[in-house]
């Protein structure tokens, strides 16, 4: 049992001396210090190693892959979050589109195995959803604005009201009969017989003029629910 203690004692003291050559500064309580990058730099480092990150101020230990901050919950390659960071930070890469090969080697061979290739996701002006038939991780849909076309709009019947000009007129067709009347001057008269019938013509066609309202621009609309603005990063390891 005192030879396993003294074992881990050894450990401990060979780690902080190798961590101590590669870090200019003092250590802090006994733990090798340096900046994040120094300590991402380090080759080969031992698992479960402990060292301080002078520029953010926080302690990381190595798990056998990736150096973990003591002070956030554990992080798993491809984890999604939003936030205010204008940048990447702490193993988080914002999703601009940017070329993979533009990202530190460790953060490449994450994006990789996530599937993603040449660029990473383009999180600008989108929300997150979950993939449907057919769908993969990365696949980006949708739009911003909308412009309603006559299929988009309900089917609706319209009515209106005629104008009222409506005058005219038409021609009688009438049975006559013709008579000679003797009466100091010999004349003909001619008047409607008793048993005589009257018809109009059928020419009665003509037209009304029907005015419904109408309008619109053709302007496109934005779909956003209320928002607040903020960046889309991934986390692809320290």
């Amino acid at each position: 049992m005192i030879e396993k203690k003294i074992i881990f004692i050894l450990c401990i003291l060979f780690c902080n001396t190798l961590l101590s050559q590669v870090f200019p500064g003092t250590p802090v309580s006994g733990y090798p210090s340096g900046t994040t990058a120094q300590i991402n730099a380090i080759a080969n480092p031992v698992e479960a190693t402990i060292a301080y990150s002078t520029n953010e101020q926080i302690f990381y230990y190595y798990n056998g892959s990736n150096w973990i901050p003591f002070n956030t919950s554990s992080n798993t390659i491809g984890d999604v979050k939003y936030g205010a960071q204008t940048g990447d930070h702490s193993g988080w890469y914002i999703l601009n589109g940017r070329s993979i090969t533009s990202l530190p080697a460790n953060a490449q061979t994450a994006a990789n195995s996530l599937g993603f290739t040449g660029t990473l996701p383009n999180a600008t002006n989108r929300v997150l959803k979950h993939p449907n038939t057919g769908q993969n991780i990365g696949d980006t849909g949708g739009q911003v604005n909308t412009t309603l076309t006559q299929a988009n709009l309900p089917n609706v019947n319209f009515t209106g009201n005629t104008n009222t000009a409506g005058n005219h007129s038409h021609t009688i067709s009438r049975r006559t009969r013709t008579f000679r009347v003797f009466n100091n001057v010999d004349s003909n008269v001619t008047f409607f017989a008793n048993n005589g019938t009257t018809n109009t013509s059928t020419a009665g066609n003509h037209n009304h003029t029907v005015s419904v309202n109408s309008g619109g621009s053709n302007q496109s609309f934005e779909r956003y629910q209320p928002y607040l603005v903020v960046n889309t990063f991934i986390y692809l390891g320290l």
